[in-house]
Formats: C-alpha cells, sequence, structure tokens
C-alpha cells in the first residue's frame, strides 16, 4: 500500500472525501453551532476555527514533486481524523 502514498488519484480522493465530510459538519453546525473543542491537529485552535480552505489550497498535488505529494497524503488523512 505504500506505493499509493502521494498518488495523484489518493490525494485528489482524499480532498473529495474531506470537502464532502466538511459540508456535513457545516450542516450540522446550522443546528447546532460550532462544536467548541480542541483541533486533533492544531492542538492550539478549536476545531471549528480551522482554515480547511487555505489547507486545501496548500495540500495538493504537483507533479514531480513526490516527498511534498506524500506528506500532503498525510495531512489530508490528518484532517480528515480531525473533522
Amino acid at each position: 500500500m505504500s506505493h499509493l502514498l502521494g498518488h495523484a488519484d489518493c490525494v485528489e480522493s482524499l480532498r473529495s472525501d474531506l470537502t464532502d465530510l466538511q459540508g456535513a459538519v457545516l450542516d450540522v453546525f446550522t443546528r447546532t453551532g460550532p462544536v467548541r473543542c480542541p483541533s486533533w491537529k492544531f492542538p492550539d485552535k478549536l476545531s471549528c476555527n480551522v482554515d480547511l480552505l487555505s489547507l486545501l489550497e496548500h495540500h495538493d498535488f504537483v507533479e514531480g514533486e513526490e516527498e511534498f505529494n506524500q506528506y500532503s497524503h498525510v495531512v489530508l488523512l490528518e484532517l480528515i481524523i480531525d473533522r
């Protein structure tokens, strides 16, 4: 499975999953208000205050950048956990 780490399709799928998950979270927030708990990935911030859009912009697949793509893959997985 390690050969898939940083693969373009995996990174794109994670980005899509994260966007869908964030949409579901925002749907719940409209009914309950934001949940005020620490972020798992960024313990110095509240989970509801993490700027997901800027993180998605930064952690995208870049052709020819294997290490960065692997790093982005891991960060996106962590963001899914954080949601």
